[in-house]
């Protein structure tokens, strides 16, 4: 079951974060560590109303933020669209749970949802080296928009949208 996350949420979140990140590191992946996300990003989500759980057994299992505000690149990029979005962040699954569907449960929630709520595209990002990521994110319907290098950490970023 997914379900609008609360501030008590973000003592289950954290510890599978921080098994979601060692897995990440494993694969070779450096998007994530022991800074991002953190337990502030989740609470100012929760406050915003925008973190979501997937829920199994009293556990959870899977994590999403679902936010109306991009990224602060985004105004740069080559959007097929200039409406109304929502944008996909942190989305995250327990390794353990990994492989069963969760991350396809929270599309079709974000999907089922944004229509509810009249919007009609999603965006997200990644990095170049996430393949896991942009497996998932093409497999759900997104489309490749752009790679665009940031400055700051000089990782490359791979960006995607999806029409509703």
């Amino acid at each position: 079951m997914i379900r609008q996350a609360t501030k008590k949420d973000i003592e289950n979140i954290m510890p599978m974060i921080k098994r979601v990140v060692s897995v990440m590191r494993k694969q070779g992946n450096e998007q994530w560590d022991q800074s991002y996300p953190s337990a502030v990003h989740y609470q100012k989500d929760v406050e915003r109303g925008e973190l979501f759980v997937c829920e199994q057994a009293d556990q959870i299992v899977g994590v999403c933020t679902i936010s109306s505000r991009g990224h602060e690149e985004y105004p740069l990029i080559s959007w097929s669209a200039h409406e109304k979005s929502w944008t996909i962040k942190r989305l995250a699954v327990d390794p353990e749970q990994q492989g069963k569907g969760i991350t396809d449960q929270f599309f079709r929630f974000i999907e089922l949802l944004a229509k509810q709520k009249d919007i009609s595209y999603l965006n997200t990002d990644t990095f170049a080296d996430n393949r896991h990521a942009q497996r998932l994110f093409s497999r759900n319907g997104f489309a490749f928009v752009e790679a665009r290098r940031n400055e700051q950490d000089q990782a490359e970023l791979y960006y995607y949208e999806k029409h509703l």
